[in-house]
C-alpha cells in the first residue's frame, strides 16, 4: 500500500526543475500534476540577479559609448554619465534585471494565458501558467548567468551565443541586431521548452502549445527593442533598421 502511495505521489519541485534541462516532456507533464511558481520565481530572481550583477562596469561603459553620440545630451550631462561610469555600482543593474524580469514574466503568462483561454478555449488558472514560465524561463535565465560571463571575460557587453555573432561592427543601434542579440540558444531553446509547457498545462497539441508560447515571444522581443531603440531616439542617439 505504501509502495502504491508512493508511486502516485507528485514528484519534487527539484526533481522536475532538472527534467526542464534534460527530459523537458517527462518533467512539465509531472509539473501539471501539482503546478507552482513560488520556488520557480524564486531561483529565477536569484539567477536573474546575479547576471545582472556581474557585468556591471561593461554595461555602464556601454552606456556611455551609446550616449555619447548623442546630439541632443548637454555636455554637462554626459559628463556627469561618464563620471558615474568610472565608479559604477551593481546595484541599479540588478535592481533594473530582476524587475524587468518580473514584468515580463507576469505580462508573458497574462497573453499566453489569454490566448489559451480566449483562442483554444482552455480554461486553466492564470497562475498555473504563470509557473510554467517562470519554469521554463530558468533556460534562458542561465543563458543570461553564461552571456554575463562571456561579457566579462572579453570586457564588452557586444557577445551573442546566437545569430548576432554573425553582425559584427553592429551595436544596440541596429534595430536587427538588437532583435537577434536576445534571440541566442538558450533563448530558442526556452521558446520551444515553453511550447510544450503550455501544451501540458492547457490540455493541447504540442503544435498549438508551440504556438503560443512563439506568439508570446515575438511580441514581448519586439517591445522591448522597439522601447530600447525609442529610448536611444530620445536622447539623441542615432538608429538604423539594419
Amino acid at each position: 500500500m505504501n509502495t502504491e502511495a508512493a508511486s502516485v505521489a507528485p514528484r519534487s519541485i527539484w526533481g522536475i526543475i532538472g527534467d526542464v534541462f534534460f527530459s523537458p516532456v517527462q518533467g512539465l507533464e509531472d509539473f501539471k500534476k501539482k503546478p507552482t511558481w513560488v520556488i520557480p520565481l524564486i531561483l529565477c530572481l536569484i539567477l536573474m540577479a546575479i547576471a545582472s550583477g556581474l557585468p556591471y562596469k561593461q554595461n555602464a561603459q556601454a552606456q556611455v559609448d551609446l550616449l555619447s553620440t548623442s546630439s541632443t545630451l548637454p555636455p554637462q550631462v554626459l559628463e556627469s554619465i561618464k563620471t558615474a561610469a568610472q565608479n559604477p555600482s551593481p546595484v541599479s543593474n540588478i535592481i533594473g534585471g530582476v524587475v524587468a524580469f518580473g514584468v515580463i514574466s507576469l505580462i508573458g503568462a497574462l497573453l499566453a494565458w489569454m490566448f489559451g483561454s480566449f483562442i483554444f478555449a482552455q480554461k486553466v488558472k492564470y497562475s498555473h501558467v504563470l509557473g510554467v514560465g517562470l519554469l521554463t524561463g530558468l533556460i534562458s535565465v542561465v543563458g543570461r548567468l553564461l552571456s554575463s560571463i562571456l561579457i566579462i571575460a572579453k570586457d564588452s557587453i557586444l557577445v551573442s551565443l546566437g545569430p548576432a555573432a554573425l553582425m559584427p561592427g553592429k551595436d544596440f543601434t541596429s534595430f536587427v541586431y538588437s532583435f537577434l542579440y536576445f534571440t541566442d540558444i538558450f533563448t530558442i531553446w526556452g521558446v520551444i521548452i515553453t511550447g510544450l509547457g503550455y501544451a501540458a498545462i492547457f490540455g493541447l497539441s504540442r503544435g498549438k502549445g508551440m504556438t503560443i508560447s512563439i506568439v508570446v515571444w515575438l511580441i514581448g522581443a519586439l517591445a522591448m527593442v522597439s522601447l530600447q531603440h525609442m529610448g536611444l531616439s530620445l536622447a539623441g542617439v542615432k538608429t538604423s533598421f539594419f
